[in-house]
């Protein structure tokens, strides 16, 4: 070293003494060495190593203490903690992208690269505008459903891994505790991010994949065949579906379930449209299919089984105390209903469903309620008490009432008793009150509804539904509900006046029927709203009656019911409602 550099070299310089041995470390820059001491070694000093030329000696064995690296080492400050946080919540926003910038490739791609293809596919899906069908296609198998919640939670627990070693690999925080705590439940309150929307999931599919398996059963169970149609159209070569509902009340002071409330639902399957046909409980001369056992026995084995007033409602008991009548059928008294709602409209019933009146409760308060407009008082209770031979042996307490109001929030409770009440009101009140329910849950109740309540919906189905609709056509239902909600909906109740209860004429009843599956024709008129008969259809009278006004809240009172069409047409149920 006998020249000096065009420039100084920042070095660490290494003496070692002749005489002791020891060494000698010192870091500066490029010098001549000294007179009269020992070799002298200068070693450039790399970029990752301190810069800092203080001029200090440090002492050691043989050789230089290697320098720390500060992506090893602590934290110089806030800085580097908000780094690593930052780095962090990207890695968990973005799996992998955290690993990447702490040079973890082969981990880092791992992560990225099936989130990058998922999100990839997902969009393509979305963006075909087929998303809602393939969410259909698969998530009403209950097989695909046990799949999905197995893979969500080996999807959580590696996006929780993921997390956790983003974090370890980012951090540089060891001798900062304030940052390390800070830091840990970073890292904790991700896990949960990822967590509780995986545990939702996972929720869901197993209670839907519960309600599949217990309520709907796997094929078609009902009395009548199952239709045929194609994958892209399920209701190819079937113009309409006919589901009996019913409403049961099986409480402990009856003798067994009762009907309350039976209907029967006849839907276009291309339009949608919808006409709600009421049979009054009273209906009498059940008009079970020629020649079929329930036939032959009926109302012979009603009245000796001592059911109480031979009338429709008090079919379902006799399926149920005569289940050799109705061979095959898992509920007797059902397919009994089934029979004889078949006989009083002259259709065949392709699916039947039943909800008791406590789950009926339940599905109106997980929805949150349902707002209607009340015109009158409603009693909460009342009521002739009949005994197990059909003899009126006292009255039920009226409890309360419903008070009138326009467009209120009634929870499950009230709104069973607005649809069931029979006290200071006639059977025409009540049917109407009954369609003005189904109208506003068809209006008022969203997808969105649906599936925010639909644990709780659930819970309530398998306790209190029955239906003979099998799992391989709910994709159908639900594309049919769909188009139910955008179509109009018509009802008719067959009550006094248009046909008499005790003595019903069912030639009668099967006529009106037919006529009211017509679609009305398009009304001349501006407003939307105005219904037309249907061609086919006696002349009827210009007008409707709506709703009563406010009835008189008088004890013992009789409201003024919403009348029937003397020609029997089929209504908007709009036009029958309270606005």
């Amino acid at each position: 070293m006998s020249a000096v550099p065009p420039y100084a070299v920042p070095v660490l310089r290494v003496q070692q003494s002749p005489g002791t041995g020891a060494a000698m470390v010192t870091a500066g820059v490029a010098q001549t060495p000294h007179a009269g001491v020992g070799q002298v070694h200068d070693l450039p000093l790399r970029a990752t190593e301190d810069p800092t030329l203080d001029g200090t000696t440090r002492t050691g064995s043989t050789a230089a203490t290697p320098p720390r690296h500060r992506d090893r080492g602590e934290d110089a400050g806030a800085g580097g903690f908000g780094r690593a946080a930052g780095w962090t919540v990207l890695g968990t926003a973005l799996p992998g992208a955290g690993l990447l910038n702490a040079h973890r490739r082969v981990l880092g791609w791992l992560a990225l690269l099936p989130f990058a293809m998922a999100v990839g596919a997902a969009a393509v899906v979305w963006g075909s505008g087929r998303a809602v069908d393939v969410a259909q296609r698969y998530l009403l198998d209950a097989d695909v459903l046990l799949g999905v919640a197995v893979a969500v939670v080996a999807l959580a627990l590696a996006w929780g891994a993921v997390v956790v070693g983003t974090h370890v690999a980012q951090r540089r925080l060891r001798g900062v505790r304030g940052h390390r705590v800070a830091s840990s439940l970073l890292v904790v309150a991700l896990l949960a991010v990822v967590a509780l929307p995986a545990a939702k999931t996972v929720q869901y599919a197993l209670v839907s994949r519960s309600l599949l398996t217990s309520l709907f059963p796997s094929g078609g169970d009902g009395a009548s065949d199952e239709p045929t149609g194609t994958a892209a159209d399920p209701w190819k070569g079937i113009p309409r579906v006919n589901v009996l509902l019913v409403g049961a009340d099986a409480g402990a002071d009856r003798t067994g379930t009762r009907p309350d409330t039976v209907i029967v639902a006849s839907i276009n399957t291309e339009t949608g449209d919808t006409v709600i046909f009421g049979l009054p409980r009273q209906l009498s001369d059940i008009p079970f299919p020629e020649g079929s056992p329930a036939a032959e026995q009926w109302p012979t084995a009603c009245e000796a089984n001592g059911t109480g007033g031979c009338w429709l409602n008090a079919v379902y008991l006799f399926g149920t105390q005569n289940p050799q009548l109705f061979p095959g059928a898992p509920d007797p008294g059902l397919r009994a209903t089934e029979q004889a709602a078949a006989g009083i409209v002259g259709m065949d019933i392709d699916y039947t469903a039943m909800v008791n009146l406590a789950g009926f409760q339940d599905l109106i308060d997980a929805m949150g309620g349902i707002r209607l407009t009340v015109e009158r008082r409603i009693p909460i209770g009342g009521g002739e008490r009949l005994s197990a031979s059909g003899r009126v042996v006292g009255t039920y307490p009226v409890t309360g009432y419903i008070e009138p109001g326009r467009d209120q929030l009634l929870d499950g409770f009230h709104a069973e008793w607005y649809a069931r009440s029979r006290w200071q009101s006639d059977n025409n009140d009540r049917m109407n009150r009954q369609r003005c329910l189904i109208n506003a849950a068809v209006q008022q109740y969203s997808a969105l509804d649906l599936a925010r309540a639909f644990p709780q919906l659930a819970a309530s189905a398998e306790r209190d539904v029955t239906t003979d609709i099998p799992a391989s056509r709910l994709s159908a239902f639900v594309d049919l509900g769909r188009k139910v909600k955008e179509a109009p909906l018509r009802t008719l109740s067959f009550t006094e006046p248009l046909i008499s209860t005790g003595s019903p004429d069912y030639d009668q009843v099967h006529q009106l029927v037919q006529q009211a599956l017509v679609p009305p024709a398009p009304s001349p008129s501006s407003s939307p709203t105005t219904t037309t008969p249907a061609p086919s259809s006696p002349a009827p009278s210009t007008a409707t009656t709506g709703p009563s006004a406010t009835a008189s809240p008088t004890d013992g009172s009789t409201p003024t019911a919403t009348e029937t069409p003397p020609s029997g047409e089929a209504v908007d149920a709009d036009s029958v409602c309270p606005a």
